[in-house]
């Protein structure tokens, strides 16, 4: 099994982290990568998953990039009500956020969950709800997104924008 050093500060142990694989999810996650590999360019990333007992599901975006690897670590804590194809989905989507841009955007880490209101398109409903404070950047990006459909104008229409904004 792998270890990791610390997830939030936190060093989890082997008791905490299992397989993800055996997780039985409300929707195929897979299809959830599919679209993604569609919309990021992306098709051949490799995601280890675990689940752990932090109080959030997370990323393991503090270690140096790797554009072909990551990992994904699902809280089995539930805070903020949405199912777990969902939740998953939403890490996901930060790990090819992160491949896609490289960390080459401003504000790396609020970014990532600026841009995640793109979901709410793929996923037909509201999925992405964001920080309050996120509201009006999140609402700019996702009117260029339903314009364009494409990742790479919209995330560069932030990276013209993003000091004005």
């Amino acid at each position: 099994m792998t270890r990791h050093k610390t997830v939030w500060g936190r060093t989890p142990n082997t008791k905490e982290i299992i397989s993800l694989k055996n997780v039985d999810l409300d929707i195929d996650v897979r299809e959830i990568a599919e679209v993604y590999e569609k919309i990021f360019g992306i098709t051949d990333l490799m995601v280890d998953g675990y689940i752990v007992t932090t109080p959030y599901s997370m990323i393991d975006d503090d270690a140096t990039f790797d554009p072909r690897h990551s990992t994904l670590f699902y809280s089995i804590y539930n805070l903020f009500g949405y199912s777990s194809s969902i939740v998953i989905g939403h890490e996901l989507f930060h790990i090819y956020f992160e491949k896609f841009t490289q960390r080459n955007i401003p504000d790396y880490e609020t970014s990532k969950e600026y841009f995640t209101v793109i979901m709410n398109d793929l996923f037909g409903k509201e999925v992405s709800k964001g920080y309050p404070e996120h509201e009006e950047i999140r609402a700019k990006i996702f009117e260029i997104w339903q314009k364009t459909k494409s990742m790479k104008e919209t995330v560069d229409f932030f990276k013209k924008t993003e000091p004005s904004v």
